[in-house]
């Protein structure tokens, strides 16, 4: 999974898989916080990775009294796709959705 995946907006997920883990960052657009990909796991066609919440000039960490949370992201691959959903770490706020696309250049 190694690459640059969008949503088709204005954020890129920057993914690096090594072996069997997952690591890499969410950039969105200038001034939005960049957000770490954590603990990423892969087994056959699955993914399963953390989004570290951890700037304090984040909404959602100021919303969330200053403390840093993780939002869990699992689904299924392929070589041009990745469907993901989850929503905030043992919770079921902010449920999402959502399609990555390879982006190829």
């Amino acid at each position: 999974v190694t690459g640059r995946w969008t949503t088709g907006g204005q954020e890129v997920f920057v993914l690096v898989q090594n072996g069997n883990t997952v690591t890499g960052t969410i950039v969105g657009r200038p001034g939005e916080p960049t957000y770490k990909i954590v603990d990423g796991v892969i087994r056959g066609n699955q993914i399963h990775f953390f989004v570290l919440h951890d700037d304090p000039a984040d909404p959602e960490v100021r919303a969330n009294d200053g403390f840093p949370f993780h939002n869990v992201a699992k689904g299924t691959f392929t070589e041009d796709e990745i469907t993901v959903s989850g929503s905030r770490e043992n919770t079921k706020i902010r449920e999402y959705k959502m399609v990555l696309k390879r982006i190829r250049n």
